[in-house]
């Protein structure tokens, strides 16, 4: 219960934080005054307009045509089937272990389990490729960030998107490995009752921590590609 609690509150702040920057970076409206009230007020009125939107705009032929325009086919074919093997393996992952661990009290169990555990496979293969071929991507910063007034000011702080794409990288990459572990040790002998116990709690929150981050990632990544 307290996991999925801590689930759905870190899912709603994620979201808040991301819409609300995305509201603050693309309308005008967003600066017109300084006033904390009035900015909320401002916000809640376009989320309730961008969800209408959306709701319309939503149909299972709308996201086959989003999917297909992804650039994922068009990369060369060892890259594009690595992707989609991570991809696929990540989601499958995602999907199985927070259905059952929200709202199945028995947990993971039966074929699904099975799939996890061979996704989960695939799933550190595809990371550590990716981390050895893709992460010197995600290692230099332009700007140092700095510690001063500017705080008032993300931007003036350094702390841009871009930057916040790294963190998210590698704190994926960082959860990835957590998740790894977690799984791998409780099938040694080395740990009784108590420390499986703590090791499948700890395995579900780097889960939780892995998805915030690649979907605070993805977000800002389709924010990047998109027009204002």
């Amino acid at each position: 219960m307290l996991f999925t609690i801590i689930t759905i509150l870190s899912a709603l702040g994620l979201f808040a934080g991301l819409s609300f920057r995305r509201f603050w970076t693309t309308r005008e409206e967003a600066r017109s005054t300084i006033l904390y009230a009035e900015i909320f007020k401002k916000y809640l009125a376009w989320l309730a307009l961008r969800t209408v939107q959306i709701s319309r705009k939503t149909s299972p032929k709308a996201w086959w045509e989003y999917v297909k325009a992804l650039p994922l086919w068009r990369l060369p074919v060892l890259e594009k089937w690595l992707s989609i093997c991570f991809y696929g393996s990540f989601l499958y992952l995602a999907a199985s272990g927070f259905f059952f661990a929200m709202f199945i009290p028995r947990g993971l169990y039966g074929y699904p389990l099975v799939g996890h555990v061979m996704a989960g496979g695939l799933f550190a293969a595809c990371l550590t490729v990716i981390v050895i071929f893709k992460g010197r991507n995600f290692i230099s910063i332009p700007k140092p960030a700095s510690l001063s007034l500017t705080l008032l000011d993300p931007r003036r702080m350094g702390i841009t998107a871009a930057r916040v794409k790294i963190a998210a990288f590698w704190l994926f990459v960082a959860a990835g490995f957590l998740l790894t572990l977690s799984a791998l040790l409780p099938m040694l002998p080395l740990l009784r009752t108590p420390g499986q116990k703590f090791m499948f709690e700890f395995h579900r929150y780097s889960a939780l921590v892995s998805a915030l981050s690649a979907t605070a990632f993805v977000t800002l990544e389709a924010f990047g590609m998109r027009r204002p």
